[in-house]
């Protein structure tokens, strides 16, 4: 006969970072369960108490693995391909506010975005030394939740674009439109200012794509066990 106080205090152990949802409470019990009849089984075979225990414990498999929406992945991979991509947006959205630096907000932005990309560069040269010896590495993602922010993250970009967006109009148009004037762009450089002071904010867009690619890498990279 198996202790079962002894497999209890395990599988509490095993599961005391996660939610107590009805999900994660079957699968403990389930867990639980498994353990005991593998420790019975060992038993009967012969084998001691503790060593029986000790074989159960060493062949359970990833709890994180077994809940749903968590997926086990190439985790220095993950993060490698995911400062790529940041490199990559960073460069593109620097290269795009150049023209922006004839204003004061665009000199600001533009340096930022050269702050990162050297930053992000850094980042992704001092990676690749190291990829192929942690290549293999692996960690458990909650895909679900990465999905759930990605969705968010989107959400949010898009008030921001509007709200910045309606500050920008009043803030340029607002007098006009109070007096009844007659809204109008005064030759080709307001015309660049104006479109600058639209444009700027859409860098931001930098945010909600990196999530949206996380959320692409986690199924890219999930690791395929036999």
């Amino acid at each position: 006969m198996t202790n079962r106080h002894d497999l209890e205090i395990f599988v509490d152990r095993l599961f005391a970072n996660q939610r107590k949802t009805k999900e994660v409470v079957e699968l403990k019990n389930e867990v639980l369960s498994n353990l005991e009849a593998r420790v019975t089984d060992y038993m009967e075979n012969g084998m001691e108490y503790q060593s029986a225990i000790s074989l159960a414990i060493d062949n359970i498999e990833d709890i994180e693995a077994l809940i749903d929406d968590n997926q086990k992945v190439y985790s220095y991979r993950f993060r490698y391909d995911l400062v790529q991509s940041a490199l990559i947006y960073s460069l593109l959205a620097w290269i795009v506010t150049i023209p922006a630096r004839f204003l004061p907000s665009g000199i600001g932005v533009n340096t930022l975005l050269l702050c990162v990309v050297v930053l992000t560069g850094a980042v992704y040269l001092s990676m690749s030394r190291h990829l192929k010896r942690y290549e293999k590495q692996t960690a458990v993602i909650n895909a679900g939740k990465l999905a759930k922010w990605s969705k968010g993250a989107w959400w949010l970009w898009s008030i921001f674009i509007v709200v910045v967006s309606m500050y920008t109009f009043v803030i340029q148009y607002g007098s006009d439109l109070w007096f009844g004037r007659e809204l109008r762009i005064d030759g080709p450089y307001s015309f660049y200012v104006t479109v600058m002071r639209y444009a700027i904010p859409m860098t931001s867009v930098i945010i909600p794509l990196l999530v949206q690619k996380a959320c692409k890498l986690t199924l890219r990279l999930e690791v395929n066990e036999p």
